[in-house]
């Protein structure tokens, strides 16, 4: 049985007649992450990731994981560090991609021969070894990967496309950090790289990966924009940015009154309507970036003919942490499938009638008949602080956003007894069957997982 009582929450209970400085506390994701003991400051824009947040991103990894290699992606790893060289001059599986890891230090010889590690300057974070060699901490990994398939290469044709991915901390040098996850120094990335023969080969593969992104967002409820955006250091010929609507977002999109169409500039760009403004998070980036990088590299692959031309690409990032932040913004309950707990068991307050007669063991049998629904196996915790009133955890439960509440209240001492569920703004009194029957119909509806895609 899973026990609040033994997560580590620093919970912060801030006096109301306390003055916050507004460079404190800046935006309601940070001031929800950092009140409710998901996170904690360790220094300017560096943020530790406490047990709850920390649930809630592998279940957000989980949930990208899912459709980026539905997409053909396929699971690397990078080094943080890379050499300084280069940079100079469910879903995403589902799209086919697969898996790596990349180190975190790159050698900035790399981004010395990219070009980049002068265009991004004073961005980059940087270290030197003992032997005065300098590396990168990566921000982005087009170097690593770019390097990596030029060293194992050629490539043939018959093995492209190719997509892989990684899911790693990555670093920048914010000149002033804010809004909490919004904008740090160091912060969790998908990053997923696709290499392919042929231009049209590069077009279609970018448009799965940007469905993948679609059915990425669209599970979280984010109501997100996908605008025509330009490339900068990253280079390339084609860039879009995927834009979560929130207040506290620093970017700002138009949205043309006339013809519906999205876009950064102030008038439309395709009727010249005027727009709404509203403000946006950067959730995701993506970019086809064709030679960019693979020639300055030497990254190439074998045609039918026994050539070796080099090899055309695309990049695709989804800002993790600054996604979960932007689920936060988004305000009620946590998205179903990326909260820290689906469902959260209230038992009486210690010494009440409710407590006298039903007990612990009720508790445990109350837990255990949730725990029996597959979409809630593990992903019950008890609220087991039973020295405090119901209403005081009720107070508490909603501001973390728990998808589910179940109380045992006055009601669950009837014949049958009653168990009074909160989910959002509502609330019933149902047995427990009917009560197992709401949660499965509503978790099998997806109905709090609805969300609004644009595509410019």
């Amino acid at each position: 049985m899973r026990l609040l009582s033994k997560v580590f929450q620093p919970l912060i209970t801030i006096p109301k007649n306390a003055k916050i400085k507004s460079t404190e506390v800046t935006c309601k994701s940070q001031k929800l992450l950092l009140e409710c003991g998901l996170i904690r400051p360790t220094s300017s824009g560096l943020f530790a990731i406490l047990p709850l947040a920390q649930r809630a991103m592998d279940k957000l990894e989980t949930h990208i994981r899912k459709h980026i290699e539905a997409a053909g992606a396929q699971r690397i790893s990078l080094p943080s560090l890379t050499s300084a060289w280069l940079w100079d001059n469910k879903h995403i599986e589902a799209a086919g991609a697969q898996r790596i890891s990349l180190p975190s230090l790159t050698a900035a010889s790399l981004w010395d021969k990219s070009g980049r590690l002068q265009e991004m300057g004073p961005e980059l974070m940087k270290a030197t070894d003992r032997h005065g060699k300098q590396y990168v901490l990566a921000p982005t990994h087009e170097e690593a990967i770019t390097d990596l398939l030029a060293d194992v290469g050629p490539l043939s044709y018959k093995q492209l496309p190719l997509i892989l991915y990684q899911i790693s901390s990555k670093f920048r040098d914010e000149h002033r950090p804010k809004h909490g996850l919004l904008r740090a120094r160091q912060f969790t990335m998908m990053d997923a790289y696709s290499h392919h023969a042929t231009e049209e080969c590069v077009r279609n593969t970018y448009e799965r990966m940007s469905q993948a992104y679609r059915d990425i967002f669209e599970g979280l409820g984010l109501k997100v924009y996908r605008v025509e955006a330009p490339s900068g250091a990253m280079g390339g010929s084609l860039s879009h940015e995927w834009q979560a609507v929130a207040e506290a977002g620093e970017d700002s999109l138009t949205v043309c009154q006339r013809c519906q169409h999205v876009g950064l500039e102030a008038k439309c760009q395709r009727c010249g309507g005027e727009g709404e403004v509203v403000s946006s998070i950067e959730v995701g980036h993506t970019f086809v970036l064709n030679t960019r990088y693979s020639s300055p590299l030497g990254a190439c692959y074998t045609d039918a003919q026994g050539a070796r031309p080099a090899l055309r690409a695309a990049c695709y990032g989804v800002g993790g942490s600054r996604l979960l932040a932007a689920c936060v913004e988004a305000g009620g309950a946590w998205p179903r499938g990326v909260a820290p707990y689906s469902a959260l068991l209230v038992p009486p307050k210690e010494g009440s009638k409710e407590w006298q007669q039903l007990g612990w063991s009720s508790v445990e049998q109350v837990y255990s008949q949730l725990s029996v629904l597959p979409t809630l196996r593990d992903d019950v915790i008890v609220d087991d602080r039973c020295d405090m009133t119901i209403g005081k955890r009720l107070m508490q439960a909603n501001r973390m956003g728990y998808p589910y509440t179940v109380v045992m209240g006055k009601a669950a001492l009837e014949s049958p007894p009653r168990y009074e569920l909160v989910c959002g703004s509502s609330t019933q009194l149902l047995t427990m069957p009917e009560l197992l029957k709401t949660i499965d119909t509503m978790d099998q509806g997806n109905n709090n997982m609805a969300a609004e895609i644009v595509t410019a």
